[in-house]
């Protein structure tokens, strides 16, 4: 019988009760199956905010663990707050401390050829085709360019900056105006140092103007004005005299470079020191610290304890319990508390860190409450500890090597984190999958209960019509 006509028979709204029926057997299991399905939604949601926090450790202990960059060494140079700086300084982890006095006396320069001149840039260089040769006079460089026949000096210019082959030679042409107007080409190299002096050499007479060599009897037309020869970078440091065939000195300070960018004022020394990358360090932790702490929120917060609310709700973490995140962490506080090799300096609580009672790092306190102890003691520990320092955060066993390896245990794609959320996914599949199941039973409760309530509906029916009958019969209808 259909649900349109249930209860038609009998006048009773069976239809209505069946509903009800269906109803209070989908409740109690629904429920059941819905708190599981929040469930694993809120712990899939705290796993990944926990892996997350986790991976922001990777960029701190990448750094606490490059030995490079833990021993790096910082190069000062007391250049002019305003104004263009002389010259900067670079230092690897193996230059000494030490301070120097550098004076900038000159800057590297290439060789600059001007021709003779001539009326304007279209004149004709040459009513014959012939080679222009560029080289410089180490032989380390050098370029050919074939000049056609009645070539301008614009077209010379042309070829030459247009040249695939060109090692760093520039042609311009300069017009000077005035009442008696010339136009000179001019030959400018990129390649510095006194042994990189350009020479430009023909095989035709006619190309003479344009050359510092001249294959025919007459003087070469490009001229080299002293001040316009290549030339070394030069340098004094502590009263001794270094050259360089670029504007960069590299170990005339041993493991240190030196780049010029202007010449210094005469006697008048800048000051250069190499010292230890202290801030570096300092900020490489003061990162590690901030990156630890917020993984320890993360794991505090998704298994905290809190009593359930007055409907009975769990206000808990929804990882609490959770024997994986137990396990991260006390991997990571017993590393963290614990001590890196036994060397002079081999735990945190040297540098001036301590834990709080959350269990986050904290910056110790000194005996009256100062809130910057323990950032001094680590100020004073990497002054007479330095290296000692980096070894005990990227030594082979060392604080930020070990880390690393649990950051890519457990946070890594693949990783253990992953491993478990993938878990929980899995049972939310289980979950649509028992409820479909209990949908297709529900649907055949409600036929069942139907089917029963037909019958009820025909017999009621029935009984009610043999009623009407026979009070017809005794004349009472």
């Amino acid at each position: 019988m259909g649900i349109s006509s249930l209860g038609i028979g009998s006048g009773l709204d069976l239809d209505s009760l069946v509903k009800q029926l269906v109803q209070a057997e989908r409740g109690p299991r629904m429920a059941v199956l819905d708190k599981r399905e929040e469930q694993t939604k809120v712990q899939i949601s705290a796993l990944g905010s926990l892996r997350s926090a986790i991976n922001e450790l990777k960029d701190p202990l990448r750094t606490l663990s490059d030995t490079d960059r833990m021993q790096a060494r910082a190069a000062t140079v007391n250049n002019p707050e305003d104004g263009e700086p002389f010259f900067t300084m670079e230092s690897s982890r193996s230059a000494a401390k030490g301070n120097y006095m550098v004076e900038v006396l000159a800057l590297a320069r290439g060789t600059r050829a001007q021709s003779e001149a001539f009326t304007s840039a279209k004149d004709t260089v040459t009513t014959t085709a012939g080679n222009l040769n560029f080289a410089t006079a180490d032989g380390e460089h050098a370029f050919s360019i074939s000049v056609d026949a009645n070539a301008s000096l614009e077209d010379i210019a042309r070829q030459v900056n247009e040249s695939k082959d060109n090692f760093g030679v520039s042609a311009s042409i300069i017009n000077t105006g005035g009442s008696s107007p010339e136009t000179r080409l001019v030959f400018t190299s990129d390649i510095t140092g006194a042994n990189s002096e350009l020479s430009v050499t023909n095989d035709n007479a006619e190309l003479d103007s344009v050359s510092t060599v001249a294959t025919g009897v007459g003087p070469a037309g490009m001229t080299i004005k002293l001040e316009d020869q290549a030339a070394d970078a030069h340098i004094n440091i502590d009263g001794i005299d270094a050259y360089s065939s670029t504007n960069t000195f590299e170990n005339v300070i041993q493991n240190s470079s030196i780049t010029v960018l202007r010449e210094t004022e005469a006697n008048t020394p800048i000051k250069a020191s190499v010292d230890f990358d202290t801030k570096g360090v300092e900020e490489a932790i003061e990162a590690f610290v901030k990156a630890y702490n917020g993984m320890v929120d993360k794991i505090n917060s998704s298994t905290q304890y809190k009593p359930a609310d007055e409907d009975g709700k769990s206000k808990s973490g929804p990882l609490i319990g959770d024997g994986m995140v137990r396990s991260i962490q006390g991997s990571f506080s017993n590393i963290v508390a614990g001590s890196a090799g036994t060397g002079e300096i081999n735990n945190l609580f040297q540098l001036g860190l301590t834990f709080d009672k959350d269990g986050k790092l904290e910056w110790s306190k000194g005996t009256s409450g100062e809130l910057d102890a323990g950032k001094e003691r680590l100020k004073e520990t990497l002054a007479s500890n330095f290296d000692a320092v980096s070894e005990m955060f990227a030594g082979e066993n060392g604080i930020a090597t070990r880390l690393s390896s649990l950051v890519d245990e457990y946070g890594q794609s693949g990783g253990l984190l992953q491993s478990r959320t993938k878990a929980v996914e899995s049972q939310q599949t289980l979950i649509r999958d028992e409820r479909e199941a209990f949908e297709r039973y529900l649907e055949s409760y409600e036929e069942t209960q139907r089917m029963r309530f037909a019958g009820l509906d025909k017999t009621i029916s029935s009984l009610q019509n043999g009623a009407n009958l026979m009070f017809a019969q005794l004349g009472y209808g």
